[in-house]
């Protein structure tokens, strides 16, 4: 009774590639339960990751290259959906719907007009796949006063949530993002908020002091044999962004190019090597993220569970410095949990476009900040057969109002 398929994809700000998960859904609204039947990350090709580095480095695109990353992305996403059906031996005429965020090229929650911006053309995925796709889930919250971020802190709140422990979600992206689920709260009582850059910092670091023959430090076995420089630590831990109070997401400039070039400057006239800059960029990811945690979190938060995802979660550094800095914290990935650490915000996308189908507001503003919930995302209809489903599925399976609440 009620299950069906959906697909969710993600691109992340680490430009690394695409993420895709698989999964069946029981039930509606609030009461949905999830099985993600498989998931598979499919790299960008060299040509697009490097223009999209570009991108985020430099802040600027010219017209026509924007419209060409838009379609290449949009093709990218639609290969993505069409693989991992493929290896779930799934055709794709049993998906009821996919959810796709797309690729954030920028985002400015500040000031009098706040605006954000993605990259994949919907169109071209529901093309290709056949599968109504939901997409740019963002920008209704930001129209409601949101910051846009963490989105997806309502999927986040049915995946994880416990009537009997406090877990709190650290996402080791580009971005290290945090939601905290009280023991037995309801999606309201959850908070969520952007703590610092983390594979953005670390990623850009190694790619500027290696010339950009390497990519990230695997593992952290670059940054693991370096050491620790205090007073660079101490200078990053001052930057004005740690000490704002949530609801709040990271202005990509804070800890992007120039930031990253005044830092390697700074190291090479006091002699240090590349490997004790990226050490000293890990403790003070590890270190931004626990003081975010002891800050912005009720007292009791460093006696539950973390449950950790990303691709900073295989950063053995990160991981040894966080359970240092949160002691009495369970530090585990969310794949205990049924969760692959790699697909979580993927996943969390494909239920996003569920609750939409469903007719359920998914935006939480206990942690985005905005100013109430709404429907989220922009709908491109698949097949003719594929949308007629979903719109019978609208008409007879809209979860009622007491669901929503």
């Amino acid at each position: 009774m009620n299950k069906r398929f959906v697909i969710g994809l993600a691109s992340g700000s680490s430009v690394d590639g695409v993420d895709a998960v698989l999964a069946e859904i029981q039930g509606i609204g609030l009461d949905m339960s999830f099985q993600p039947l498989l998931a598979l990350h499919q790299p960008y090709a060299r040509d697009l990751r490097d223009l999209l580095q570009r991108v985020g480095t430099q802040g600027q695109l010219e017209m026509r290259s924007a419209a060409l990353l838009h379609r290449l992305l949009g093709e990218t996403f639609a290969a993505a959906a069409r693989q991992v059906a493929d290896r779930a031996s799934m055709s794709l005429q049993e998906v009821q719907c996919l959810g796709c965020a797309g690729h954030t090229i920028w985002h400015e929650p500040e000031g009098r007009f706040p605006s954000t911006f993605a990259l994949g053309m919907s169109a071209t995925i529901a093309e290709r796949t056949g599968v109504t796709t939901i997409s740019d889930f963002r920008a209704r919250d930001l129209a409601l006063g949101g910051q846009g971020v963490p989105l997806a802190a309502l999927a986040d709140y049915l995946l994880f949530h416990s009537p009997s422990e406090n877990r709190t979600l650290i996402h080791l992206g580009g971005l290290a993002r945090i939601v905290h689920l009280p023991a037995g709260g309801r999606p309201h009582s959850t908070i969520g908020f952007e703590a610092v850059a983390c594979n953005l910092l670390l990623d850009g670091l190694i790619r500027r002091l290696t010339g950009g023959r390497e990519q990230y430090d695997p593992g952290g076995k670059n940054g693991v044999q370096g050491r620790c420089l205090d007073a660079l630590l101490e200078r990053w831990l001052a930057h004005p962004y740690l000490q704002r109070r949530p609801p709040k997401s990271v202005p990509r400039h804070c800890f992007a190019e120039e930031f990253i070039a005044q830092s390697v400057h700074m190291a090479r006239q006091q002699g240090c090597s590349v490997n004790d800059l990226l050490c000293t960029a890990t403790h003070f990811v590890a270190r931004a993220i626990a003081g975010a945690v002891r800050r912005f979190l009720p007292l009791d938060t460093l006696s539950g569970r973390a449950l950790v995802s990303g691709g900073g979660a295989r950063n053995g550094l990160l991981w040894r410095l966080l359970e240092q800095q949160l002691q009495g914290t369970t530090l585990e990935k969310t794949d205990c949990y049924g969760v692959s650490a790699d697909a979580r915000k993927a996943l969390g996308f494909g239920v996003l476009a569920a609750l939409t189908v469903d007719g359920v507001p998914a935006n939480l503003p206990s942690a985005t900040g905005a100013s109430g919930s709404r429907l989220l995302g922009n709908i491109t209809p698949g097949s003719s057969a594929n949308w007629a489903r979903c719109l019978a599925w609208m008409a007879a399976e809209t979860a009622p109002l007491a669901m929503v609440a």
